[in-house]
């Protein structure tokens, strides 16, 4: 007869990475527990999370989050998928930032930082998990633009391509500092613009507006993937640009474009963006 234990780990492994609650959820489709309901965490860990530590069938990741090794696996050797881990850190989340450019497959480098982006109230502390860093990024909507993404055997959020591409230039700190974002963004493939000046007008910020027209004019020049982007569009946006000059990044050597009213680091004439 099979161990009410391996059965419940043969279940988990279909996962990979499982939390708590799942394995609590999981746990109780297996075993009828007559225990008060305050009971029954303390109760599972014992007898079913701890003995699968001891095992090295799970690994623990954080507090309340488990890696789950193939039976032939040495658990020194294990290192679990960083975007599984990602989303199940917070259920109200998304990947963003240079981690949807990862996703994309439009990243210059591939980073050792996780950025799940949340809302302020879902807080946590960032946390290393062998050579991998998650770190949360705060936002104050994360309900547009977010997409469901199929990835392995669970659902990603994602920012859409749109979205991650506003993000980015936004705050180009968490797309790897600008030279990374420029090249990572210059592949970026497929994006609608009609839809980049639909989320520029829910940002509703003069600079920002001055900031994404003036990369996605950048871009048009260097890049075969913005070929498509008409003048047209670059005048809708061009239509909000602020009144007095804005700086992309202050406390930098700069010149004014005077199309954008903007700013712009004399160091983006040496970042090669050539596709």
């Amino acid at each position: 007869m099979i161990r009410k234990r391996d059965r419940l780990y043969k279940d988990l492994l279909k996962k990979e990475v499982v939390t708590s609650g799942e394995i609590k959820k999981t746990a109780l489709e297996i075993v009828e527990l007559t225990l008060s309901p305050a009971l029954i965490p303390k109760y599972i860990y014992g007898e079913y999370t701890a003995k699968l530590l001891e095992e090295g069938k799970l690994q623990k990741i954080r507090k309340g989050l488990y890696g789950v090794l193939s039976p032939l696996e040495e658990p020194t050797k294990h290192i679990s998928d960083k975007f599984i881990i990602a989303g199940k850190i917070r259920d109200r989340y998304y990947l963003g930032f240079h981690s949807a450019l990862e996703y994309y497959g439009s990243a210059y480098s591939h980073y050792n930082e996780v950025y799940i982006t949340i809302l302020p109230a879902d807080r946590f502390y960032p946390f290393k998990y062998q050579h991998l860093n998650f770190k949360p990024v705060f936002t104050n909507d994360i309900s547009f633009c977010i997409e469901s993404k199929k990835y392995r055997n669970t659902d990603l959020k994602v920012s859409s391509k749109e979205r991650t591409f506003i993000d980015c230039v936004d705050r180009p700190d968490y797309a790897g500092g600008w030279e990374e974002c420029l090249k990572s963004l210059s592949v970026l493939s497929g994006l609608d613009f009609n839809k980049i000046i639909d989320i520029l007008g829910m940002y509703n910020k003069k600079n920002l507006y001055a900031k994404v027209g003036f990369v996605l004019e950048l871009l048009r020049e260097h890049s075969v993937f913005y070929e498509h982007l008409s003048d047209g569009s670059l005048n809708k946006i061009k239509a909000h640009k602020p009144k007095a000059p804005k700086y992309i990044e202050r406390s930098v050597p700069s010149t004014l474009n005077k199309d954008w009213n903007l700013y712009v680091p004399v160091e983006f004439t040496k970042i090669s963006l050539k596709t």
